[in-house]
């Protein structure tokens, strides 16, 4: 009897690690035959809708700028914050394909096979977005193409940067200037999909050497007296996608540390609705003081006799509106070697990654602080 090679064996042996492993499915009929649909370890189907993405880095140069003018600062700092948390999609993602161009022939009859395997290298790719007032995307990409080539003159200047460098000897913060390049230009994002516990990587792609194509002028300013609707708008990018073991393990790690229940940072992912402090709870006047305690019965309440028993300790407090729920108990780890949870790959990934999980707080440190 012939032995199947599936996904699942394939993946313990080494294969798309950090990647969801799927389920053994040898033992179902699936459709053949009488469809057994009381069984629904079967259709542990595949479920699109749950897209992310981190940016990376940022163009040197841009965080020079930033470094030296707030209005600049402003502008990216509110672009990077956009497209992490209001990302909506992602078009133009290559396939994988095969090219039959190997022919075999007897002189009557022939054959074709698959002798070339390609994927794209430096591919379009665009971003989907809703355009906030004050046209923060538009700008951010305005400031990026006209800085790396004037459009009138089609020099490159990084908007004084190149200048101060040359003609001023201004070295802090500037390092793109002293040293203008491709190098200097490009954004780094790591795209990724998860299932639908959003726990576990269904695919992830690294997209190196980003650059921005378009500032989407002709979305935004025409249009027509009366025409008010909300600016929907694709930002275009060139990119290398990288996909591998290391990718996927790198993209794993980033979304634990996102679930992580001790994250304390902006990049935490809340998805139990019953555990968010909306900040129209705290209007509300609801006591939620008590952080040790955040679910208990007020103690003027009796569940026994279902009234209240004590109306002099009845009270509201205003909380911090802006304050999400924290759950402070312990994520899984180990102990004398063992795991201790089912997620012990949490193990550090948080504590290692404190305010800097990807694009880090010194994000507007000039580049001459880093290379």
């Amino acid at each position: 009897m012939a032995t199947h090679n599936t996904a699942t064996s394939v993946a313990n042996s080494g294969a798309f690690k950090g990647l969801k492993t799927p389920r053994e499915l040898l033992n179902y009929n699936l459709m053949r035959g009488v469809t057994d649909f009381s069984n629904l370890k079967q259709w542990d189907l595949y479920e699109k809708g749950y897209p992310f993405l981190v940016v990376v880095s940022i163009p040197d140069f841009l965080k020079d700028l930033a470094a030296r003018d707030d209005n600049v600062k402003t502008i990216v700092n509110n672009y990077v914050h956009i497209l992490e948390n209001d990302f909506r999609g992602i078009d133009n993602i290559d396939n994988i394909t095969g090219e039959s161009g190997g022919e075999i022939s007897n002189g009557i009859r022939s054959i074709q096979l698959i002798n070339k395997v390609t994927k794209a290298s430096n591919s379009n790719f665009s971003l989907q977005y809703y355009e906030r007032s004050g046209s923060i995307l538009t700008k951010a990409h305005e400031l990026y193409l006209t800085g790396i080539k004037d459009p009138d003159t089609q020099v490159k200047h990084y908007h004084g940067l190149i200048d101060d460098w040359v003609f001023k000897g201004i070295d802090g913060p500037n390092r793109s200037g002293s040293d203008p390049g491709p190098h200097r230009e490009c954004f780094t994002f790591m795209y990724f999909i998860t299932d639908n516990t959003m726990t576990k990587i269904e695919r992830a792609f690294l997209i190196a050497a980003c650059q921005p194509t378009t500032a989407n002028y002709g979305d935004l300013y025409s249009g027509n007296k009366g025409d008010i609707t909300f600016a929907e708008i694709s930002l275009s990018f060139n990119g290398f996608f990288i996909n591998n073991d290391y990718v996927y393990q790198k993209a794993e790690d980033m979304l634990l540390a996102m679930r992580n229940p001790k994250n304390l940072t902006d990049s935490r992912i809340i998805v139990d609705s019953n555990n968010f402090r909306y900040s129209a709870i705290a209007k509300a006047g609801v006591d939620a003081g008590n952080e040790t305690d955040k679910f208990a019965t007020p103690n003027y309440w009796s569940e026994s006799e279902g009234r209240v028993v004590s109306s002099d300790d009845m009270k509201t407090v205003i909380s911090d509106p802006t304050a999400a729920y924290v759950d402070s108990t312990d994520a899984p780890g180990t102990s004398n070697g063992k795991p201790t949870g089912d997620l012990d790959v949490y193990k550090n990934v948080v504590s290692s990654m404190q305010s800097k999980e990807h694009l880090t707080d010194d994000t507007y440190k000039t580049s001459g602080d880093n290379n």
